[in-house]
């Protein structure tokens, strides 16, 4: 049975994850993460403590070496279409230049090698849509910085990960994209109603991707928002909402299906997943396409962050 985790790990793995957060904003093909909720956290510097909200600051440009990226394009975890080094993105030292600071405290850059001592002998497990599998890339090659012997891991189901052998830490993903099992059911011969059939999502049952290897990670991050929109789950191929085997009456639509599954996966979390484990939830993020969605050929084209009007919410 591993250690009980320390005391100032939870911390460190917010700020981790919040400049992974910040970070890919301005990287990674898809928009990043993160929610419009904001954390209130508590955060101890060399001289005081204050009561810190990361989400609340300003983007400053940085052209000092500390901004640099800790890794290079040889990171054997990115998948060549998102290397953004290797492909030699236009303007990427500008873009890698950019640094997220709050208001009133401050956000040290991450020390991977004091991370992955945290985390010795600990499995950190993110499970979700493409947000998720997009901070994981980063993630990864940050951390081996500080393990050169790291292995790619795909065991236990797992879309994509990697193993630290110089501290038995292991962190990957698990791809559920609506975090609820959901399942396509093509068309009855005898229905006339333009539909080509129905994707079945049963609100109170978890994806199988992840239901059953909870037990296996100390620490796990969820998502889910990109996959709720009509661009995904267009009227001729809709998403059907079930509930303990049965269709739920009268049916409901599109975001309020997205809000019963949210509050399903939240309280099988709360009551299935061991007390022990740390917890992280993250939400939808704003996108940045232009010329098209991504799927459309769509780019960004941005050389510095989205301003808050800029934002691109699904509709």
């Amino acid at each position: 049975m591993p250690p009980k985790l320390p005391p100032a790990l939870p911390f460190l793995i917010l700020l981790s994850f919040l400049f992974f957060y910040l970070y890919s904003t301005s990287l990674l093909p898809h928009s990043s993460p993160s929610s419009s909720t904001t954390t209130t956290t508590t955060t101890t510097t060399k001289t005081r403590t204050t009561s810190c909200n990361f989400f609340k600051g300003n983007w400053i440009l940085d052209r000092t070496k500390s901004a640099k990226p800790l890794y290079d394009e040889s990171c054997p975890f990115h998948r060549n279409a998102w290397n953004c080094l290797r492909n030699h993105r236009e303007n990427i030292g500008l873009i890698n230049s950019w640094r997220w600071v709050p208001k009133d405290c401050e956000l040290p850059k991450i020390d991977p090698e004091r991370f992955l001592e945290l985390m010795r002998n600990r499995n950190i497990g993110l499970v979700g849509d493409s947000l998720n599998e997009n901070f994981l890339v980063s993630f990864l090659c940050i951390l081996r910085v500080a393990d050169g012997s790291a292995k790619k891991w795909k065991r236990k189901g797992a879309w994509r990960g990697a193993y630290f052998p110089k501290f038995n830490v292991t962190v990957s993903y698990h791809r559920a994209v609506l975090l609820a099992k959901y399942e396509w059911q093509p068309k009855q011969p005898t229905m006339n109603d333009g539909q080509k059939g129905i994707y079945r999502v049963d609100v109170d049952i978890p994806a199988e991707d992840w239901a059953t290897i909870t037990d296996y990670y100390d620490v796990l991050i969820f998502n889910t928002g990109h996959w709720w929109g009509y661009d995904k789950f267009p009227k001729e191929t809709p998403l059907v909402f079930y509930r303990a085997g049965q269709p739920i009456l009268p049916p409901l639509g599109l975001f309020d299906g997205f809000k019963v599954v949210l509050e399903s996966m939240v309280s099988y979390i709360e009551r299935e997943i061991p007390r022990k484990t740390l917890k992280f939830w993250r939400l939808q993020s704003p996108r940045h396409f232009y010329g098209g969605d991504w799927n459309q050929n769509g780019s960004c084209l941005l050389n510095e962050p989205l301003k808050e009007h800029e934002q691109q919410w699904s509709e």
